[in-house]
């Protein structure tokens, strides 16, 4: 047999076709998305100086990793719900969605001096980060792993990671808001820890939830 027909024979079998994760990931995610946004209202609100910091290329370099994050986290979801896709093509892409950030810390280090740089990574309180971003992705990642439960990825962990990383983009881009560490140095740390948090629990659930 060969490997289309046995990847079609298994996809049938499991009785959810890969395109049908694009239907559910319509309706899942911007749902997702109002009830994240939901529970930033309830625990917390928008920076008091935001429409000054919306003048910073530092906010809106955050605000560009975040999202850059969870778009690409987001097509990535849907490429490798199918079995044919296999984790290791999605790396990448990963890489592009990090490129902002790369950029900001190139900045930063241009631009800071030296001695300032310990300061502007530990911010203040991170732990705050750690903490909401995970908080506030909990709605996206249900949504993002329900998608992935209706297709067939290859490999059930990874698929789950990239849900993990998809949602913790969208957590960010919301947290964002209300945060007002801006230092590439502070999102390179704490930014991308909390997204790490959240796309380890990804991987831990969709290793054994998207199996097939």
């Amino acid at each position: 047999m060969k490997t289309d027909e046995l990847i079609g024979s298994l996809v049938a079998d499991q009785g959810h076709p890969p395109e049908s994760s694009r239907r559910v990931g319509a309706f899942a995610l911007p749902l997702a998305l109002l009830l994240a946004i939901g529970v930033f209202v309830v625990l917390l609100d928008i920076r008091p100086d935001f429409t000054d910091a919306v003048t910073s290329w530092r906010y809106l370099l955050k605000i560009a990793l975040a999202a850059s994050i969870a778009l690409c986290g987001i097509m990535l979801l849907f490429r490798i719900a199918r079995p044919e896709q296999a984790p290791a093509q999605t790396i990448k892409w990963v890489l592009i969605a990090l490129i902002p950030l790369g950029l900001g810390v190139l900045g930063e280090a241009m631009l800071l001096p030296v001695d300032q740089w310990k300061a502007s990574a530990m911010g203040f309180q991170f732990i705050y980060c750690l903490t909401l971003v995970p908080l506030i992705s909990l709605a996206p990642l249900v949504a993002t792993l329900v998608t992935l439960r209706r297709g067939a990825p290859q490999s059930p962990m990874a698929a789950g990671a990239i849900a993990g990383f998809a949602a913790g983009g969208i957590g960010a881009v919301i947290y964002a808001l209300h945060c007002n560490n801006d230092s590439p140095f502070y999102v390179a740390i704490w930014y991308l820890g909390a997204i790490g948090i959240v796309t380890l629990v990804g991987a831990g659930i969709g290793r054994f939830w998207l199996r097939w």
